[in-house]
């Protein structure tokens, strides 16, 4: 019998491996003996809480948004170019009227089999986690 952990393994092997050359995940369970109405159903059942989104731009701040110049003569920023500073500079979701604030939620699997978890973080959570996880490139 396959465990969560096999199948959480064989699906990053699948996207690692199979995706690039346009290979069904059907076909790849047949290559390697495994069978799909469990891959399907594992699927299912551990991926049912991810809903796709489309993100158009970044958030928006308010009206003027461009940086001054720094006093080493580097160019303004736009606030539309997004760079890991800009994260801190975004409004707080809690002083807007009836918003409500945003949770982040990150999970990343390793080659090595690593496979980190993060959940409700806020933007300036989700920045220090990946300045974090840049050591380790």
């Amino acid at each position: 019998m396959l465990s969560s952990e096999d199948l959480e393994r064989f699906y990053f092997q699948y996207q690692t491996e199979a995706v690039p050359l346009g290979m069904s995940v059907q076909t790849f369970c047949l290559r390697n003996n495994v069978p799909y109405n469990i891959f399907h159903k594992w699927y299912k059942d551990t991926r049912k809480k991810i809903v796709e989104v489309q993100v158009d731009g970044v958030p928006s701040g308010p009206p003027s948004e461009s940086v001054p110049s720094s006093p080493s003569g580097d160019p303004p920023v736009k606030k539309d170019s997004p760079s890991p500073r800009a994260v801190h500079r975004h409004r707080k979701p809690g002083k807007v009227p009836g918003a409500l604030p945003v949770r982040i939620s990150v999970e990343l699997t390793l080659s090595n089999g690593l496979h980190i978890l993060q959940k409700d973080l806020d933007y300036p959570g989700l920045y220090r986690l990946i300045q974090k996880l840049e050591v380790l490139c």
